[in-house]
């Protein structure tokens, strides 16, 4: 994939609601078993599970940004959730255009997302984002100017399997130094990484001659 970048969003913390006597907080308990179970599985963890990611489609949306998005969903499989309807409400870099969006984080219990839409001004975008607390935290717009779809390889993408994590090779010194590259990589990597290894196991292949 080619891409270009666009448009940066900051990282950016929820926001408290404040009252008279400055932050509050509300204590939320369970009265179901489904619901205590809900509640166990958004608690903190010793090693956190791999972050879920939203898929879904903006106002509108080219074939090259579908087939981007498609595969983005595949590589993440049973950690991914896809919304094929449109969203003309998604709007990241808007005041307000994030409500949607985190609402339906919430639902589907997503820490990222991938968005994709097509215009005029701009052609084939893709923007990729990370969600805090049920509020959107920093996102990253780009367009791709050049794609090959998994699909397109045939037999030769048929090797990968659930679990395997691709290799991110970031080259120049800009990716550390440069604010939007440095993001861009955080995101990335967020994105990709996938359930922490726990443990690792080398197999050692010994090959044994005759004189």
């Amino acid at each position: 994939m080619v891409a270009r970048a666009k448009k940066l969003r900051e990282p950016k913390l929820g926001k408290a609601q404040a009252g008279p006597a400055g932050p509050t907080a509300k204590l939320v308990t369970a009265k179901t078993r489904k619901g205590r179970r809900i509640l166990e599985a958004r608690a903190p963890k010793l090693v956190e599970d791999a972050k879920r990611s939203l898929v879904l489609y903006g106002n509108q949306t080219s074939q090259r940004i579908k087939d981007v998005l498609t595969d983005l969903h595949k590589i993440k499989r049973t950690e991914s959730v896809k919304y094929t309807r449109r969203n003309e409400n998604v709007r990241p870099f808007e005041v307000g255009g994030e409500a949607s969006l985190e609402f339906y984080a919430r639902k589907g219990g997503c820490g990222l997302f991938a968005l994709g839409s097509h215009s005029k001004k701009r052609p084939h975008n893709l923007v990729l984002g990370r969600i805090y607390d049920g509020h959107l935290y920093d996102a990253v717009e780009l367009g791709v100017d050049e794609y090959e779809s998994i699909a397109s390889f045939g037999n030769r993408a048929t090797g990968a399997h659930l679990g395997n994590k691709p290799a991110v090779v970031f080259v120049g010194e800009k990716f550390e130094s440069h604010l939007p590259l440095k993001q861009l990589k955080s995101t990335l990597l967020d994105y990709f990484r996938g359930e922490q290894v726990r443990v690792f196991l080398f197999l050692w292949v010994c090959w044994l001659g005759s004189g």
